[in-house]
């Protein structure tokens, strides 16, 4: 804008009106505290005083709607603000058409003659310019005159009309994005307060900035106490708060990572256990403002999955010896079954194969319990994962076999896949994931066993019908069975993917599925570039290398 003034108070000729107009502009842009009402109603009277006309109008034009906004007049009443033309009618229609200035210094000896602005209101004289915001034209300036001018517009009044709607664009737009802003900001701090979860929001220096209700209510603090204090005042453990700050809050740090358990402290020094999602705050040109988190208190669902599994496992155990009786009665009864009916030799073979189910189902449930009590405190040492999956698959390849399915073994021959685990563990995560790859596969079916790298893990798929659209959000849930429409056969306890996932957690790796009715369902597991001298057991955040492909 200050180079288009510039241009036009020094081109041509000295013109002392319009270059004390501008100055005038000039001294209202640089007036912060004016509104733009005060400001839009001035620039109409600098406008028609400049240009000797008697009336000026700013219109808002919407599908074909001509709106008075702002009007003013020197000897003409102008029309009240609100008032609605059909913008077809007004001399208007032409300034928009031509995305620029138009002018008509004497209309009735013009082409416009018969234009109902002119047959309507008589007005001789007219220019005005089109208002743009956003690439938009959205409205226009406008002055006119009842009387003929002598003479047509010249340049430098055309160019000053110019730069007077261009101005008051610019005026317009941002008094736009400053309502745009405010009602985002309205709409944003509403959704803050109404969160249930605690949000707080840090600057790169995790200097706190921002809390919202209910991080009041988790943590005990006002929001007046916290403001400014680092961010450490909320971690029970200084060293979860460093190791945090290292794979969390740094300028390396990139997009939204998956949520953790941290534990904190509320201000009257008690320590909970948070689920905590959290993203850095970045510009769209990258710069990075802060950090915001939202953390929720995990203490009642702790204490109910506590008293849940304490519940599960007694039970479980107290029902494990009658019903190792029971098999072992039945299997003694099994050897004298040659010599009942065949009706009695049948029943035999249903109570066996009814307790073997009941026996699975109560080792599923106390090998969940053990691993929600070993907390990652399992052996862990180095092994190739190539040597692992090839070991599990033989130990299951009598069951495929059985079900006419094949096992393909399609990683690198060589090993490759280094990574630092529990042995036993792992198996078992490969045995349940082929055993259901298995049941879920057609008759000739084929499941395909393969290595990933970087980080290292492997992937298991098969060509059977997919995973039940609403069965996938609750996959890893204890007691969630597929039934028939997955499954060719057979069925599972319901435990057997909450087991994968538990065992998988510990290790603080990841697994993730692709699964579709037309290409089956492929499962990919990953473990974190750990190594003999990290701790499996404890906190670990953001691990490096692990990646969602």
């Amino acid at each position: 804008m200050t180079e288009i003034l510039t241009e036009i108070l020094t081109e041509g000729v000295p013109d002392t009106s319009i270059d004390a107009s501008l100055r005038r502009l000039y001294y209202l842009a640089s007036d912060a505290d004016r509104t733009i009402d005060e400001k839009a109603q001035e620039l109409l009277e600098l406008g028609c005083s400049t240009l000797g006309l008697s009336l000026g109008i700013v219109s808002r034009v919407q599908d074909g709607r001509y709106e008075v906004r702002y009007s003013a007049g020197l000897e003409l009443d102008p029309p009240e603000p609100g008032t609605i033309f059909e913008v077809s009618g007004t001399y208007c229609c032409h300034t928009l058409a031509a995305e620029d200035v138009t002018s008509f210094h004497h209309a009735g000896k013009s082409e416009i003659a018969e234009h109902p602005c002119y047959l309507d209101f008589g007005l001789e004289a007219y220019i005005g310019a089109p208002l743009i915001v956003h690439g938009q034209a959205i409205g226009t300036l406008n002055f006119s005159d009842p009387a003929a001018r002598q003479r047509p517009f010249s340049i430098k009044e055309v160019e000053l009309v110019r730069f007077f709607g261009k101005w008051l664009s610019k005026e317009w737009q941002l008094e736009v994005e400053k309502q745009e802003l405010l009602d985002t900001s309205a709409l944003l701090k509403a959704v803050i307060q109404a969160m249930p979860d605690a949000l707080i929001v840090a600057d790169r220096e995790r200097r706190i900035t921002l809390t919202n209700e209910a991080f009041g209510k988790t943590f005990g603090y006002r929001t007046q106490e916290l403001a400014g204090r680092q961010t450490s005042v909320l971690y029970a453990d200084l060293d979860q708060y460093d190791s945090t700050g290292q794979r969390r809050f740094n300028p390396g740090a990139n997009g939204v990572g998956d949520p953790y358990e941290m534990t904190y402290r509320r201000r009257d020094g008690e320590a909970f256990t948070g689920e905590t999602h959290a993203a850095p705050l970045t510009t769209q040109d990258g710069r990075r403002l802060g950090y915001l988190a939202v953390i929720r208190d995990l203490t009642r669902r702790k204490a109910i999955e506590a008293q849940r599994d304490h519940a599960i496992s007694v039970v479980s155990h107290e029902i494990k010896t009658p019903v190792s009786v029971v098999s072992g009665a039945l299997q003694l009864l099994g050897n004298y079954a040659h010599k009942l009916p065949e009706e009695g030799q049948h029943l035999i073979t249903m109570a066996e194969n009814g307790m073997t189910r009941t026996e699975s189902l109560i080792e599923d449930i106390l090998t969940s319990g053990r691993l929600q009590a070993e907390d990652g405190q399992s052996p862990f040492e180095e092994a190739d994962l190539a040597v692992v999956l090839k070991q599990a698959i033989q130990g299951i390849q009598l069951f495929a076999d059985t079900n006419d399915v094949s096992l393909d073994f399609v990683g690198a021959e060589g090993g490759g896949a280094e990574v630092f685990v529990n042995i036993s563990r792992v198996q078992q995560v490969v045995t349940n994931l082929l055993s259901n790859a298995i049941k879920a596969s057609p008759k000739h079916g084929r499941v395909k066993v393969g290595l990933v790298t970087n980080p290292a893990g492997f992937w298991i798929s098969d060509n059977g019908p997919g995973i039940p659209e609403m069965l996938q959000p609750v996959l890893y849930d204890r007691f969630t069975r597929s039934g028939e429409e997955s499954f060719r056969f057979g069925g599972g306890t319901g435990l057997g993917m909450s087991v994968v996932k538990a065992i998988v957690d510990q290790h603080r790796g990841e697994i993730t599925f692709d699964t579709s009715k037309s290409a089956g369902t492929t499962f990919v597991v990953r473990f974190p570039n750990l190594s003999a001298e990290a701790t499996p057991g404890a906190e670990v955040i953001d691990l490096p290398g692990v990646s969602a492909e």
